[in-house]
């Protein structure tokens, strides 16, 4: 199952703040399309989460995921990077 580092939660938690994001609304992870056929995906505040939804936390924070997203980050680590165009959620293997 996915997790989510510590620097990722406080991100989200951050993100929540700065847009004025009811505590009612869940975080949840969805596939969305990408033209070259990679697995994008697509984060979301959401009022109600989807049913057969998978749940990811750390320290509080909790992460919806899509059912269809449960294998391909099976084992990942969601994280967060400095990039040149601010921070980037990104997903790691658990051995990084």
């Amino acid at each position: 199952m996915l997790q989510v580092s510590e620097k990722a939660a406080m991100a989200l938690e951050a993100i929540r703040r700065s847009e004025e994001i009811p505590d009612s609304h869940d975080t949840r992870l969805s596939q969305a399309s990408h033209p070259d056929g990679d697995i994008a995906i697509r984060l979301d505040f959401v009022e109600d989460v989807e049913e057969g939804d998978h749940l990811a936390e750390q320290g509080g924070t909790e992460v919806y995921v899509d059912p269809a997203l449960v294998e391909p980050l099976s084992g990942a680590v969601m994280d967060v990077e400095d990039t040149e165009e601010g921070l980037s959620f990104v997903f790691r293997s658990h051995s990084s």
